[in-house]
């Protein structure tokens, strides 16, 4: 389905759950959502609903999705949807799952690969950044590199193992310095975890020509692909 018919076929959905939402006087809008009437937001071919977790909230979706299924034929996928909840509500998880045969899903949620998070991300949250350099480091383990190929290994690879991420959030210095670290230990010794420096870091950061070896400064990268991302 092409973005614009998705952004149609949703604007139909949400007059249906709206109207039944002004016929259930029972029901009771997310608290951090209740302000701004908020109950759903879309994104791309993504759908996220938002309500307090109680009966007859639920009951609300459940005849708005089957009279919308019933209408266009689009039913929800239980196996590829999931239900979070705050911590008030687990309670009674296993009866909302039940009800609704979604699968439970934890904070935060994840869209295209990236944390949806409206703070600082934490160390928690860029775990999966430092876990994909020591998983590639680990795989060279038993092959005999030169120096000169882990430098290229660095600047080819392990640079841009995480620029995806750089490119839409200011990631916390603690994150970039365990991320130079692996790369300074793999630069020097082959390995992510252990080792030691024959020359700083910020030297070898320097360009060629300033007797460096080119490889990028990660904190100015990610300032810099911050930037580019956010000026188009």
């Amino acid at each position: 389905m092409s973005p614009y018919l998705f952004v149609l076929v949703m604007e139909v959905l949400r007059m249906i759950l709206q109207h039944m939402i002004e016929q259930e006087t029972a029901f009771r809008y997310h608290w951090r959502c209740t302000e701004l009437s908020l109950f759903q937001l879309g994104f791309a071919d993504d759908l996220i609903l938002f309500y307090e977790p109680h009966d007859p909230s639920i009951a609300v979706f459940q005849r708005g999705l089957e009279l919308f299924a019933t209408l266009s034929g689009l039913h929800v996928n239980p196996t590829k949807s999931q239900l979070i909840l705050f911590k008030a509500a687990r309670y009674d998880s296993t009866g909302f799952l039940a009800t609704l045969g979604f699968q439970e899903g934890q904070l935060p949620v994840k869209y295209l690969r990236l944390p949806l998070i409206s703070s600082q991300l934490s160390l928690a949250n860029c775990r999966p950044l430092l876990d994909k350099v020591d998983s590639r480091i680990q795989g060279w383990g038993g092959i005999s590199l030169s120096f000169a190929a882990r430098v290229q290994l660095i600047k080819s690879i392990l640079m841009a193992l995480n620029t995806y991420w750089a490119m839409d959030f200011i990631l916390p210095k603690c994150i970039i310095k365990e991320i130079e670290k692996r790369l300074r230990n793999f630069l020097w010794k082959g390995v992510a975890r252990t080792g030691y420096s024959k020359v700083a870091w910020s030297q070898v950061c320097n360009p060629v020509d300033e007797r460096g070896l080119g490889v990028r400064d990660f904190q100015s990268l990610n300032l810099l692909l911050c930037q580019a991302s956010y000026g188009r």
